[in-house]
């Protein structure tokens, strides 16, 4: 399932890409996100509760960042193996762009290609979607209450 979609946050583009690199930091504004530890600059494990509609998945996941363009653009890789046989495993690969509108507003750009197995995938494609989105606007409020007190 690929989304595309867009959001802008009020902070300084280098603020932001510090944020984005900072997984620990960053992972506090991810919905669900638990634990995460950086095993490198560009590898991090975390916990993740995935939530979709009524039902709650949880997994441990591995993430790497690759092909990045400071304060440009970064992929993302997250691959998470489930923590109860109910759900499959899970794969998840965003690229991120950052694009400065005006001095302190920048919107970031995201493409994220999301595949599931087992119940998580069951669950179609519309009911997913809606959950997806509804985490990303989750993460885009949590990441502009860092930047609202300067607290990056």
């Amino acid at each position: 399932m690929r989304i595309e979609d867009s959001f802008l946050l009020h902070a300084s583009k280098e603020d932001i890409w510090n944020l984005f690199m900072n997984v620990e930091k960053l992972g506090s504004c991810v919905p669900g996100c638990e634990n995460v530890k950086a095993l490198s600059p560009t590898e991090y494990t975390a916990k993740m509760e995935v939530k979709v509609q009524f039902m709650k998945f949880n997994y441990e996941a591995k993430g790497k960042m690759k092909n990045i363009v400071e304060n440009e653009s970064i992929e993302v890789e997250m691959n998470g193996k489930p923590l109860s046989s109910l759900a499959g495993p899970f794969q998840n690969n965003i690229l991120i762009k950052l694009e400065e509108v005006e001095p302190r507003k920048v919107k970031i750009h995201y493409i994220m290609d999301a595949q599931a197995e087992g119940k998580l995938a069951s669950l179609g494609d519309v009911l997913m979607k809606g959950s997806i989105q509804k985490t990303a606007d989750q993460f885009s409020e949590n990441v502009q209450k860092l930047f609202v007190g300067e607290n990056v």
